[in-house]
Order: C-alpha cells, then structure tokens, then sequence
C-alpha cells in the first residue's frame, strides 16, 4: 500500500464520477474511495469512515488510477466464469506482460483478463504451463496433445467447424539453433503477434460450439493432400473443432511410417485462440521461418471474404512484406525529443558549440535552447568548456558532450574471431578484447564467449555512467526486426540463430544487432563528426565485401536490414554470368583471402597460420612488387563495383575502410578505386567523387556496433504515430 498511485482528478472528472455513481445502486462507496484519494484522506481512515476493508480501498484507488472509470466496474473474481476461452489465457500467457516485466503472476494476469486467479491456475494446470511460458504445452483434446516445437501447417475453417493442421519438428532439427533447448523471443515480437491475431480474427471467436459443424468438403480434403505432399516425413496432428471430421478417404492413415492422428478440442478451447497458442510456440524456435508463415497466415485471415478459410504454410521459404502503417501525426513527446537530440547532434557534430552557435545551427528559439541545454547539463550530459576570448558583449561558454556520461559494448562477430570494444560518448575506445574462434565456432559456444567477454567488461569497472546497451555486429543475411542471423556465409551450423534474444536474456541489457558494414558506416559518422556530417557509402572490406549508407541525413538500412550486399556489384559490373544468366560471385568478394591466394600465384611464400595477411601488407609497404600486385588486383574488381555504387546512389564521397585496408596498403585501394569512380560513371563530368580512408582502425564494426546504439538513442529523427498507435 506504501505504491499507491496518486489520484488527481479535475471538477469534471469529480463531476463525471458522481454522475456515474448515481447511475446505478452500489457505485457509491467506490466513488467515495476515489473522491477521498483525491482529497488526500489515508487508506485507513477512508476504510474506516466507509466500512471496508483497507486492501479494498486498495484495489479500487489502482484500478481508477490504472483505467479512470472503467476500472471501477465489477468484474467476476470468484468461480468459473459460464464460458472462458482456455486457449485465449493460455495464447496471453505465453505473449506476456509488458516489459518491464519479465512474466506473468497469476494474480496479475487475472487480474488482466477479469478472473479470479484460481481459475487461471486450474487452466494453468490443465495445459501444463506456468507464468513464464517456456514449458511446453498440452492442448486438453480428446486425446491429450503436448507441443513442444510445433510447425503449423494448415488451418481449414467455415462456420463454428474448424480444424488446425501441426507437427512436431523432427529431433536435431530445432531452429533455434544457439544450442540451448529455449530462447524466449523478445517481448515485443510476442506482443505484435498476440495483437496482430486478435486483430485480424476479430471478437466473435469463442469456445468451440458442438451443434451444426460442417462437414468439410473438397476444401479440407485439399488441404490434407497437400500438406501430405510437401510434408512427407511430417507426422501430421490434426486438431478439430465444432464436430469437424474429414471424410475417411481424407484421414489418410499412416503416411510415410507415420501415423496421423485426430484430436478433438475440448469445449473450452476456441480455434481462433488456439492458433494463436501455437503461433506463440513457434516464435520459440526458428524465428524466421516462424515470421514467414504468421505473415503469410495473417494475410490470409485479413482477406477473407466470408468463405471458408484455408490456408497451408508457406514451402517457398518467403512471402511478401507487409505494407509499411502509413504514418499519421507527430505527438507533443516525439517532437521535444526530436529538439533535445537535435541539440546534442549539433554539438557531436561540432566538437562544441555555445547557446548562441546552437540557436543558429539548429533554428530553435534562444529560450529553448536555454531550457534543453540546462536540463542537459543539470543530467551531466553536457559540460560547460573554457569561455571563448575575444568576443564583444557576454562572454559566449561553449558546450560540450560529457565522455563519460554515457558508453556502449560493440561486438564484432567475425568467422575468425570476436573483436569487442567498450566506446564513450565522445567515440573513445577505453577496453577492447579480441578472443579468436579457431576451434569451437558453433552457435552456443560463441554465444557463451560473447556473454563471458560482455560480462568482463561490465564488472571490471572501465564502464562509465550509464551502460546505454549493446551492438553486435554481424555478416549477413539477417533478420534485423528479430535479430536473428540466417545462414551467413563461413559460418557452419548457424541456421536462424536468434542472436538477439539469446544475449538480451544472458545480459540483462539492451541489445541490437546490425549488419557489420551498416554498423561501421554508424561508426564513421559518429566518430567523424564534422568530416562525416553530409550523405557518403562505406565501403567494409574484410572476410567479405560490404557496403553500409548515410542517405538523406540517416543509416539505410534496407526493408529486412539487409542492404549493401557490395560483392554483387562487382561481378555485375565485371559481367560474369553463367550460361543461364546467374551471376558469379568474384573471389575478390573475400579481399583478404583473395590477395593472400594472388600473393601465393606469384610466387610469394607467406608463413601460414594468424597474421598471414598482416604479413602481405607489410611486405607490400616494404616495396615488394609480388604483394602490391596481388592487393592491386583485387582493389581494381573492387573499384568496379564500387562505380556501380556511385552510379546508383550518385554520392560524392567513399569511405573505405576495414580489416582488409589496414594503413600501410590503404593507398593502393584508395588509388584504384578513386581512379574507377571517377573514369566510369555516366555523370562523371558533374561530380568528383572523393575516396577516403576511414577514421576507424580495423576495429571499425565493433566501434560501428557500439556507435550504433548511440545513434539509436541520440540521432535526432521525428517519429511518426501509426494508425491506432497511441502516444506514449
């Protein structure tokens, strides 16, 4: 009771309460407990002047704080409600709570779905889970049906009948794929999913009815056959709903060695809720082939036209992206945030800059200015530098950003090591650590060394102020939204590894994951500063070739987070195909590796082992021809694609930068490329296009990653409200 909320209400909500009040008989001692909270009376003397208990007081002062008058109405606390959705409970205890709340109490989940919390633990019992939702779960069908790791494969439904198609993937073939029997998908992947269902089933589904089922037709039989043909070494479990039965020729029997069986929902479990219990299951494992088929599932219930629905998973491993929510409004609290960043990018940018410098730059009233730099200073965000000399009038005191009001972890997940770096605000690298990935380089043991590294840092008292979060950065392909790593190149054993999620669990912090070339174009610009203020392309070589991109003043990332696949370029703009038409990937796609292999043609012996390619560039800054010409050969296919990039994108500046472009040969590739870039492209005569060495070391992903979360938090951008998205 020490928590309770503060109730402030104005005359018309006073107003609003006793008109409610006298609606209907009862109100009145609820309303007296929100009028004597507004007038400051004590929890005690207001149970006492009222005749209630002070735990009641409690409860009635929290839910009008929580949801105004609503929360004043009763709601079933004791018994079994006349008909509960079972499935429904359990779909909204395996989504979960809002953060920060890691799970669910039975309380308070009840309390959320409006009954009694006994009820809620016997449906807890009854399907074998618990307020974490990370048990598997046993559907109360008729026979019992216990999913662990489920695929949906179909879902057939008209009327009150409906029937839910699943299997169990097969044992070693889990997607989850970090090794560890569960990773819980983020919170707010759970929480789209839960809401996005909802919305497009709609409120009308209840538990299932028994009478007047239908009888399923030539739709349900083509299901089967269907999911039968694609999924041949699947044993198929289908669960009915409404009295729905295929005929006998449709069961089908034993299929391949595996029998199918039939299980009937008990009359608590609607089909809707159901599907959306084992939605929730899937984003467990495999997160990306689970986001294929619930996009492709939601599309086919947001089209239906009344007819029945039939829909089967998706074999071809995509479907179409969703439109983008068209953007509505600004809100009041996003445009005083897109201010105050706007401020603090001025001065990042600047190095410092004084009030006045800062009214100019960025267009905001001096009284403004006044107001956020000193709620900025006042955080010790900002500090006041030395006073400027020389000026007429009041003496102008720059601003500048605190080193060390704030810090970040970047990570960098390479196929050879794991490079990690702590970065201040100011873009000072003040730990790095380098753990090389000779032997065990599987999915759970890398995630093991990146939580043992990121906990080293954390506890070893180089970290200043606050700890905004991490960034891993990482070769594609990825699903960004997810931060799940799909199948990259050089990395054996990494299918759909929800690289986000794990270390997010471990840690106990925030963490994002981009792509390493987007990550080091982060980097650049936020440790450039005044040299990396305009539009540019960073060219990342290393293992392989990439590219990451300020457009229009921020990162382009690309629909899926995938953008800058560089290597492609080169070999497009090198015309290499195959007879059918296929492109080739060029060797020099790999630099390092491709160099070492020119260097070893010519005749160049090279030690092998670590540091073999250190060992090339030194020898080419020592003037052997055999290594400037094997570096040479692979900056020239480089400086091609990197033509097909300026005459995409039409910049004026290249950054290049990377493992592979360490100093002493940086020159070669700068020259070549700068050579192509401004001979080849179709608008040469009205651009010079500028190639520049990157201000990063090679460390530049893992400095990139750590930027990125600063660029997150700080680089000033207007946030739009999606329809139905209320402003928080």
């Amino acid at each position: 009771m020490h928590d309770l909320p503060n109730v402030v209400l104005t005359p018309a909500q006073r107003e609003a309460l006793r008109r409610w009040s006298r609606e209907r008989p009862g109100r009145d001692v609820r309303a007296r407990i929100v009028l004597d909270a507004a007038d400051g009376v004590p929890v005690s003397d207001s149970a006492r002047a009222l005749g209630v208990s002070r735990p009641t007081v409690a409860s009635w002062r929290a839910r009008y704080a929580a949801q105004g008058l609503p929360g004043l109405e009763h709601r079933p606390r004791a018994g079994r409600p006349p008909r509960i959705d079972e499935a429904r409970v359990v779909a909204s205890t395996l989504a979960g709570p809002p953060p920060p709340r890691p799970s669910w109490s039975a309380r308070a989940l009840a309390g959320r779905l409006g009954m009694s919390h006994t009820t809620l633990s016997a449906v807890w019992r009854r399907w074998g889970v618990d307020g974490d939702g990370t048990s598997p779960v046993t559907l109360p069908t008729t026979p019992p049906l216990t999913c662990r790791e489920p695929l949906l494969l179909g879902v057939w439904q008209e009327g009150d009948a409906a029937v839910v198609l699943l299997a169990e993937v097969p044992s070693g073939q889990a997607g989850g794929g970090t090794g560890a029997s569960f990773v819980r998908a983020p919170a707010d992947e759970r929480l789209a999913l839960d809401a996005a269902l909802t919305d497009a089933l709609g409120d009308g589904d209840g538990p299932a009815v028994r009478a007047g089922a239908a009888g399923g037709g030539g739709e349900l039989a083509g299901l089967l056959a269907a999911v039968r043909d694609e999924h041949p070494g699947l044993a198929v479990r289908a669960v009915t709903f409404g009295g729905a039965a295929p005929g006998a020729a449709a069961r089908g029997g034993v299929r391949a060695g595996r029998a199918e069986s039939w299980h009937v929902a008990g009359e608590s479990m609607g089909w809707a809720a159901t599907l959306g219990v084992v939605c929730q299951l899937q984003l467990r494992h495999g997160q990306v082939s689970a986001g294929v088929a619930h996009r492709s599932l939601l599309e086919a219930l947001r089209a239906r036209d009344g007819g029945p629905l039939v829909w089967r998973r998706p074999t071809g491993g995509t479907v179409a992206e969703p439109l983008a929510p068209a953007p509505r409004a600004f809100d009041q609290l996003a445009l005083g945030s897109f201010n105050e960043k706007l401020v603090i990018e001025s001065i990042r940018e600047a190095g410092s800059l004084s009030r006045v410098e800062i009214a100019g730059r960025t267009g905001l009233t001096p009284q403004a200015v006044s107001r956020i730099t000193r709620n900025l200073l006042t955080s010790a965000f900002l500090v006041e530098d030395s006073v400027r000399p020389g000026v007429k009038g009041k003496p102008r005191v720059p601003l500048r950003l605190r080193a060390d009001a704030a810090c970040a972890i970047g990570v960098h997940l390479d196929p050879e090591m794991i490079t990690q770096v702590v970065v201040d605000l100011c873009g000072g690298v003040l730990d790095q650590r380098v753990l090389p990935l000779r032997e065990r380089a599987d999915p759970a043991s890398v995630v093991d060394s990146m939580t043992r590294l990121a906990g080293e840092a954390m506890s070893s008292g180089v970290i200043p102020g606050t700890l905004l979060g991490i960034g891993v950065a990482v070769p594609g392909p990825l699903d960004a939204a997810a931060g799940v790593l799909c199948d990259p190149p050089l990395f054996d054993g990494w299918h759909d590894v929800p690289l986000r999620a794990a270390l997010t669990e471990r840690l106990g912090v925030p963490v994002t994951v981009e792509k390493d070339a987007t990550a080091a174009a982060i980097g650049e610009r936020w440790v450039g500063a005044t040299g990396r203020t305009g539009d540019f392309v960073y060219l990342y070589l290393g293992t392989g070739a990439g590219a990451g991109a300020f457009l229009n003043g921020d990162v382009y990332r690309g629909r899926t987070g995938n953008a800058g696949e560089f290597g492609e370029l080169c070999a497009l703009s090198l015309g290499l195909a195959v007879p059918g038409g296929e492109r080739v990937r060029v060797p020099e796609c790999a630099p390092m590796s491709a160099a070492l292999a020119n260097a070893a043609a010519a005749g160049l012996g090279l030690p092998e082992g670590p540091g073999r390619y250190e060992r090339l560039c030194a020898a080419a800054a020592g003037g052997d021809a055999r290594a400037v010409a094997a570096i040479r050969e692979v900056a020239k296919v480089l400086a091609r694609g990197a033509t097909g990039m300026v005459d995409l994108l039409d910049t004026t500046l290249l950054i290049v930068g990377g493992p592979a472009v360490p100093p002493p040969v940086a020159d070669v590739f700068l020259t070549e490329i700068s050579a192509a870039v401004n001979r080849f492209p179709l608008a040469r005569r009205l651009r010079r296009v500028r190639v520049e060495h990157s201000v990063l070391n090679d460390s530049a992903a893992a400095v990139g990653a750590a930027s990125g979360v600063f660029h997150a938090s700080f680089a000033p951008r207007l946030r739009t409200l999606a329809r139905g998205e209320a402003a928080v």
